[in-house]
């Protein structure tokens, strides 16, 4: 039977088995133009640990037509 952990270990609060060295928590959250992933991650080192939090979007709409001087062509004749 596999054991199910609600929560992040913590030294104090809830400590975790010595042989433990990370521990990640990580959220796919859907938003009006694509994902947004956040990731928890907690090392453990001796009894102490360090957190590490990052946050990125996944955009998923088409991103508009290249254009312009800055893409490498032209911009088209409005004529």
């Amino acid at each position: 039977m596999t054991t199910h952990h609600v929560s992040l270990y913590h030294p104090k609060t809830n400590q975790p088995e010595s042989t433990l060295l990370k521990q990640e928590l990580v959220t796919y959250q859907q938003t009006s133009s694509g994902l947004k992933i956040t990731k928890l991650e907690r090392s453990f080192s001796n009894a102490d640990h360090l957190d590490n939090y990052t946050s990125a979007p996944l955009v998923l709409n088409t991103p508009p037509e290249p254009e312009g001087l800055l893409w490498g062509s032209l911009p088209k004749d409005e004529s």
